[in-house]
């Protein structure tokens, strides 16, 4: 099998994003398909880059020419090719890379017939998902915003904090109070930027018994977020924008986080994750693979979820699943768990339908 052909379509969809302290972002994805001479193609998205536009364009000019006749199934050979292109002195997107090892995933599960989760090792085939909700809300709409997630079978929500200790102690308060047996995770979207207030925002959290604190300091500070962790009376987590084994082995090293999260479409891809997620078990961290976006995003993890043995939740992006842009939407059942996509490849078929409809290149 060889590979014949490698196209980029970027969509837009029809919102912005404003996640903590984060700065407003339209909503984008750039897909990725691969084709073969057997007929068979791959598909990978990833999302909210600063410039999908410049993402495509990069993807095109240098990873085309080096990916076509290359057979799909040498995957770490492929990938090396694409770091060494990236990480030296040119200059590269780490999402490029991570995007283009997962359609290489997609066509490889699709000419054998099996989801990639059951070619990774195969772990787990269902998983608890939290409603990981988008904006800034005030207590009262939060705590509403909550209860719907709550109906809809969620068991567990995450919340975006940030703007200050007493207005994070209100939302954290009013979820709570919804119910004590609710799962909490926050998100501060690194809002802080000293070790004290982080210390206090940690504690507000263990005091309402939340499952863990993300990113409350900047990510590039691991000595400071290590301290943060060593102090803390509940798991610190971190890692959605971090990329490549090395990377991480810093992390782990410095004992950064009880949980790690990286994303296989944005941290290096299916190899590179199960690599970390392996690195993580052997020092007793979590590996929770963060989520955010469209379908295919859900879809890529989720099978990199089911083959790992040391992550237990599932990050499920809580906006309209029409949006999702696949024909499934990986919605938790009743008991709260999703269901790792069985079919071959990543496991769903993507709604090219609502693609066209959004699409700008």
């Amino acid at each position: 099998m060889k590979i014949t052909d490698l196209q980029t379509t970027v969509v837009r969809l029809p919102f912005s994003l404003k996640i903590g302290v984060m700065p407003t972002i339209k909503a984008t994805g750039t897909f990725v398909t691969i084709k073969t001479d057997e007929g068979i193609e791959g598909t990978a998205l990833t999302h909210f880059a600063i410039s999908d536009l410049a993402l495509a364009t990069y993807i095109d000019t240098v990873f085309k020419p080096m990916l076509l006749g290359k057979d799909p199934f040498q995957v770490e050979a492929i990938w090396r090719d694409m770091y060494n292109t990236t990480n030296r002195i040119l200059f590269g997107i780490p999402q490029a890379t991570s995007v283009t090892e997962v359609a290489l995933w997609d066509v490889i599960g699709k000419t054998l017939g099996k989801p990639i989760h059951k070619l990774l090792g195969g772990h787990k085939e269902k998983v608890a998902a939290y409603a990981s909700l988008t904006f800034w809300f005030l207590p009262a709409q939060l705590a509403n915003t909550v209860k719907v997630a709550m109906e809809q079978g969620f068991k567990a929500v995450k919340i975006r904090i940030g703007k200050s200790l007493r207005a994070d102690e209100e939302c954290i308060k009013a979820v709570r109070e919804l119910s004590p047996d609710l799962h909490i995770m926050a998100d501060a979207n690194s809002a802080y930027d000293n070790i004290k207030d982080a210390l206090k925002l940690a504690d507000i959290c263990a005091k309402y018994n939340l499952e863990w604190l993300e990113e409350a300091l900047p990510t590039d500070d691991l000595d400071s977020l290590a301290e943060l962790r060593s102090r803390s009376s509940i798991p610190i987590a971190g890692g959605e924008n971090d990329f490549g084994v090395y990377r991480f082995r810093e992390i782990l090293e410095k004992r950064t986080y009880d949980i790690v999260q990286p994303d296989v479409t944005r941290s290096g891809g299916f190899i590179c994750v199960r690599k970390i997620g392996g690195m993580a078990e052997s020092t007793s961290v979590k590996c929770i693979p963060h989520i955010f976006g469209m379908g295919l995003i859900a879809a890529a993890n989720l099978q990199m979820i089911g083959a790992l043995s040391n992550c237990d939740w599932m990050e499920s992006p809580f906006f309209p699943r029409e949006l999702y842009l696949t024909k499934q939407l990986m919605t938790p059942d009743k008991e709260g768990l999703v269901e790792i996509p069985q079919g071959p490849g990543l496991g769903v078929e993507v709604d090219w339908d609502g693609v066209k409809k959004y699409k700008i290149k």
